[in-house]
């Protein structure tokens, strides 16, 4: 991992983590590695087949920021998956079995031909890209310029 990227999580105040802290949320930063989620992606689109990808694709955000658990290590993998009522050690088969890798690639193929190079990205009414974990105001902002008037906070009559 970069020496800068190192840095930036290690700083208890740099813009990711202090948001998180605002919303009450924890962020695991005490990698020294960053892993590769190839083996998530896959099980992610495996999942979907089997009804079950929020709850799972929600385990494995919460066992990588919050728990800083290793998205590579198949026994987190299936942890993530019994726990979203799915058999751990049949979606490690699939996995293994290479099946997903043409799905997976093409959804980065996808995503590298709209420009995207950040996890994660958006993009709001075709018309702008919001990459990384940005302040809420950098949406609010994407939504004015497309004409939708921000809600009220308070309750109507």
């Amino acid at each position: 991992m970069p020496d800068r990227v190192k840095a930036f999580m290690a700083n208890p105040n740099n813009p990711l983590t202090t948001r998180a802290r605002a919303m009450g949320l924890t962020m695991k930063f005490d990698r020294q590695l960053v892993p590769s989620t190839r083996r998530a992606h896959q099980a992610a689109e495996w999942s979907r087949t089997k009804g079950a990808f929020d709850a799972f694709h929600h385990g494995l955000l919460e066992r990588y920021w919050v728990r800083g658990e290793d998205l590579h290590d198949f026994a987190v993998l299936r942890a993530a998956a019994t726990d979203a009522g799915l058999d751990g050690g049949e979606l490690q088969a699939e996995v293994e079995s290479g099946t997903w890798v043409p799905m997976m690639q093409a959804g980065l193929d996808a995503a590298r031909e709209l420009g995207v190079h950040a996890v994660p990205t958006f993009i709001v009414g075709n018309q702008f890209v919001i990459e990384g974990a940005q302040d809420g105001k950098v949406f609010a902002h994407a939504f004015e310029k497309l004409g939708f008037a921000p809600r009220s906070k308070t309750p109507g009559p």
